[in-house]
């Protein structure tokens, strides 16, 4: 089986547009990262970590930095006459869900092809999505979030997810608490109604788990930051929140 017959229609970023826009489009469909195209050329990558690290980080106007400034110019691609097998073996290689797919014979961007799609479809939601944001005005002065990044938790409670995605936020961007560079994050949970239809709820940040945060992390510090503990951390944070 070749490329070109499990691609889906191509998905990028021009270079010339802003870093905000970029965020929006990682958060519209579901993805964190995209190749960035110069017409139909494709000249570099983009990731939701560029942002973080390249804009946010950098105390950058994501409003008026471009996807250029913050791009790599390394591009991971295959070609739409390849075999499926060599496209799997760039992704897995590289660690990366998505390639874009080029024409050999003028190499424009043609397509996208995503492991998904090479393991027979759609794969299930996972139950907890924790979103990193940057809060920012746009040019009338209404505030917006520019996503910083996504993770995706499979299991435990919503408490847990909390904590294991701040961990990985923090970890990943190398800061010592998530809101040195985030301004808030939003959870969406995932599960299946009656009818076996797909929900996501949606709740931002609130005070009181903002502090239980606070209280289960020193907690967990002041234990020796064991593994495997996290829900006696926040259900302990929890109670002595709830009782101050």
């Amino acid at each position: 089986m070749l490329v070109k017959e499990v691609m889906k229609e191509p998905l990028c970023v021009q270079a010339d547009e802003m870093l905000d826009a970029a965020s929006r489009k990682f958060k519209k469909n579901n993805v964190g990262a995209l190749p960035v195209c110069l017409n139909n050329k494709v000249i570099g990558m983009i990731t939701d970590r560029d942002v973080a690290l390249r804009g946010v980080a950098d105390a950058r106007d994501v409003s008026r930095m471009t996807v250029r400034e913050a791009m790599s110019a390394d591009i991971l691609f295959c070609f739409e006459d390849d075999p499926v097998e060599e496209a799997e073996r760039i992704m897995r290689e590289h660690h990366v869900q998505r390639l874009a797919v080029l024409d050999r014979a003028d190499q424009h961007l043609v397509g996208i092809i995503s492991l998904t799609a090479l393991s027979g479809g759609a794969s299930e939601r996972r139950p907890y999505e924790i979103a990193f944001h940057k809060t920012f005005l746009d040019h009338s002065g209404r505030p917006h979030h520019s996503e910083l990044m996504r993770v995706t938790v499979a299991q435990g409670t919503k408490g847990e997810a909390i904590v294991i995605g701040i961990r990985q936020f923090e970890e990943m961007n190398h800061v010592k608490a998530w809101h040195q560079l985030a301004d808030g994050y939003d959870v969406t949970t995932v599960h299946v109604d009656a009818g076996g239809e797909t929900v996501e709820e949606r709740e931002p940040t609130s005070a009181r788990e903002a502090g239980i945060l606070v209280r289960a992390r020193e907690l967990w510090e002041h234990a020796g930051k064991p593994q495997g503990r996290d829900k006696q951390f926040w259900e302990q944070a929890a109670c002595e929140v709830d009782s101050a």
